[in-house]
């Protein structure tokens, strides 16, 4: 090759032109002749092309495709194909650069059924455009040991252990335990047997584990304590969610498009219904042989490290998770993930990889910016121009096409709906929703313990071998929660410099298991609740040299009730006593005694309460019942066994808040 030749090679390659054909002809044609003219001529050209992609460094790339999500910097409209989403998208950007606004203009453009994991309360103000099931983590109800339809119990449980073991992380001798109790469980409850059992929940395995008092081997009774503390901690956090032998249908859900709400839940619950409800969607169309259909599904979730770890995929101890395996998987059953996060860095090989779409918006960090880059193998002067791009831009690669810049639609919505407006938009939805009650078998009651809990317990939870460590705001906060049990969580963050900063106390403390989170509905609308576990009682006697002793019994929701009850029943002029002749709330009105119990749960151990009362001669007895279908349905089992029901009388417990009680 000539000299001209080869200088000409060289300023191709540092302006990456090469690959454009024309310019290899020119280049080729001036490295094999020695004719000035013609190397002048095609220097020019190539020297021009090179000035034009350096202002502009992509090729115009055609689109096709059904969804169109904005036009690219050329002013053409730019399009994904329902089969680009069914291999999946990956979004990068830092906070504010535009990702939660792509969100909102997929789920309105594309036509297929959607669920997505919000951890913000961001997708529940869509209502104002779309028909959604919103369903905050208080209203749902789900059991993550039934398997899907068609499902093997066996296959199940391996499923179900690697899950929970990678959201929880437990390494593979604790999950290979949790394996072995699933399946004891399933035989106390005969699904080897039967067509159509009831299926047993997490409250069932948590039991079953703490009768496994293993002293014999050491490292089964560290698997034991270990897997034990994730589980006890788990049930405590979740509320109600896992209490039901069979939650909402699945194959229903999937026909709709669902925004699931885990803002208030732990890290490792909300990873763990995340990962687990990818598996449940994916085992049931492989149980359906839903295969190789086209796109039937979307899962969006953004804050994509929390589910796709580089951290839990690197280590070795606790082998590949099972979801970094799902997510090459989901594509062929037509089940597309849109994926989303700041830091790309923490994101999994894995997602990286197996996304065939990827968009990288405004990212100010250089690390995180390089991970992308990286694999979307830009190039130096790309990387150069994607540096400058702005709020709602968008370097977009669709599988081995070419980068293109992208100016993404504006989504314009107004986030107004608040909780009540969101229970007031979805009640009716939410009681057409059907899930089963917690049943046991008689075989898990003779060995095992039979009956239901009024509320979710409060057991003792096994330390867990990190150490108790948080920061001052933390600990502040924890005082708080201490001296004043039933303040709102809004009230507690006045406390601190900023929301921010409270909020990030609060997660500290619910992250390390001292505190957990629950929501409490009144007539004043919905508050949030700091509850105390065992290891917070600890740590803030041993640690804080707090009394954490409290008046009342149960939950913080079953006190929260108490207390209010009380308050209204002293604000009508009478004596009022929590916990006194065995009863929630004892009022004596002189010549009346009149005797209130709480009642969280629809079930018989209030019953005999109310019984008992009766018995003890006392003139009234109130049951106040947290929800509508809990009164309905102990009144009518009241009547079917004969309780005197003159003496018994019926009441929600947020009507305390405004009740006048002038007598009985």
């Amino acid at each position: 090759m000539s000299r001209g030749g080869r200088n000409l090679l060289d300023l191709a390659k540092r302006s990456d032109v090469l690959k454009d054909r024309d310019i290899q002809k020119l280049v080729l044609a001036a490295g094999l002749s020695d004719n000035e003219r013609l190397q002048k001529s095609a220097s020019k050209a190539v020297l021009g092309k090179s000035v034009q992609h350096w202002k502009y460094p992509f090729d115009q790339e055609a689109t096709f495709g059904e969804i169109r999500i904005g036009e690219t910097f050329e002013k053409r409209p730019f399009y994904l194909s329902h089969d680009d989403l069914t291999r999946h998208l990956l979004a990068v950007g830092q906070s504010g650069s535009g990702k939660t606004t792509l969100f909102y203009s997929l789920m309105q453009e594309v036509d297929r059924p959607f669920w997505a994991f919000d951890l913000k309360q961001d997708y529940r103000h869509l209502l104002q455009k779309l028909d959604l099931l919103v369903l905050p983590w208080t209203e749902l109800k789900f059991n993550p040991l039934k398997p899907p339809e068609d499902v093997p119990p066996r296959r199940w449980a391996q499923v179900f252990a690697e899950i929970f073991g990678h959201a929880t992380a437990l390494l593979s001798g604790s999950k290979n335990y949790l394996m072995k109790k699933i399946i004891e469980l399933y035989l106390l409850y005969d699904l080897f047997e039967q067509d159509s059992p009831p299926y047993p929940s997490l409250h069932e395995l948590k039991l079953l584990i703490q009768k496994d008092n293993i002293n014999y081997v050491r490292k089964t009774s560290d698997y034991r304590d270990t897997l034990l503390n994730r589980l006890e901690a788990m049930t405590l956090v979740a509320g109600t969610i896992f209490d039901c032998s069979q939650g909402y249908s699945v194959e229903e859900l999937l026909k709709q498009d669902v925004v699931f709400e885990f803002d208030g839940l732990s890290r490792d619950v909300q990873n763990f219904l995340m990962e687990i409800l990818f598996a449940y969607v994916y085992e049931y169309r492989i149980a359906q042989g839903q295969r190789d259909s086209g796109l039937n599904h979307l899962f969006f979730l953004d804050e994509g490290k929390r589910v796709f770890s580089v951290y839990k995929e690197r280590q070795d101890a606790s082998g590949i998770p099972e979801i970094d395996e799902l997510t090459a998987k989901m594509r062929e059953f037509g089940e597309g993930l849109v994926v989303a996060d700041q830091e790309a860095s923490k994101l999994t090989d894995s997602i990286k990889a197996n996304t065939y779409t990827k968009l990288l918006l405004p990212t100010a960090d250089r690390k995180q910016f390089q991970a992308v880059t990286e694999a979307m193998n830009l190039s130096e002067r790309q990387a150069e121009f994607a540096q400058e791009l702005e709020t709602g831009e968008a370097v977009v690669q669709v599988g081995s096409r070419g980068p293109v810049p992208v100016n993404l639609y504006n989504y314009d919505l107004e986030k107004s709906i608040s909780d009540r407006e969101l229970e007031k938009q979805q009640a009716e939805k939410w009681s057409q929703l059907s899930h089963e009650i917690r049943k046991t078998t008689k075989r898990f009651d003779s060995r095992i313990a039979p009956g239901r809990s009024e509320e979710v317990p409060e057991p003792h939870i096994p330390d867990d071998p990190k150490e108790i460590q948080v920061s001052e705001d933390a600990d502040r906060l924890l005082k708080d929660v201490v001296n004043n049990p039933f303040k709102p969580l809004t009230e507690r963050y006045k406390r601190f410099s900023s929301s921010y900063k409270g909020n990030k106390a609060k997660n500290e403390l619910v992250d390390q298991g001292i505190v957990i989170e629950r929501n409490v509905k009144s007539e004043d609308g919905k508050r949030k609740l700091l509850q105390l576990t065992d290891k917070g009682r600890d740590y803030a006697e041993d640690g804080l040299d707090l009394n954490s002793k409290h008046q009342g019994r149960g939950g913080i929701i079953h006190r929260y009730w108490q207390h209010r009850i009380k308050e209204a029943f002293e604000e009508a002029g009478w004596d009022v006593f929590l916990e006194k002749l065995d009863a929630d709330i004892y009022v004596n009105m002189g010549d009346t005694e009149l005797v209130v119990e709480v009642a969280m749960g629809d079930n018989q151990r209030e019953i005999d309460h109310v019984k008992q009362h009766l018995e003890t001669g006392f003139d009234a007895v109130w049951v106040a019942c947290r929800k509508r279908e809990i009164l309905e349905g102990l009144k009518q089992r009241m009547k079917e066994q004969a309780v005197d029901m003159e003496r018994v009388a019926f009441r929600l417990v947020r009507e305390f808040n405004g009740l006048e009680i002038d007598g009985l």
